[in-house]
């Protein structure tokens, strides 16, 4: 069984699924920002069959990468390695 999508947003599910190219995601405190990050990545990653190594997720700060490392292993629940994956600050 897939990740279950079924409660994004509209805004949200565009990002997600947006296909053509990297994604920049701006938006205020409280919006989403790291649950559509993890989705998109987890998407990607079970989906697209893309390689963790070929994944950079960024965030603004320690907590938010650590929060978004353990999103996208929760959505992904064992049913694949997320070794290699970056996520990390700048």
């Amino acid at each position: 069984m897939g990740v279950d999508f079924s409660h994004l947003n509209p805004c949200q599910r565009e990002a997600v699924f947006h296909s053509t190219g990297p994604l920049l995601i701006l938006a205020g405190a409280g919006s989403g920002k790291t649950s559509t990050m993890a989705y998109r990545i987890a998407h990607l990653l079970e989906e697209k069959n893309i390689r963790p190594t070929a994944i950079l997720g960024l965030s603004f700060t320690n907590k938010a990468a650590h929060e978004l490392k353990a999103r996208v292993s929760q959505l992904l629940a064992g049913k694949m390695s997320t070794r290699g994956l970056w996520i990390t600050t700048f």
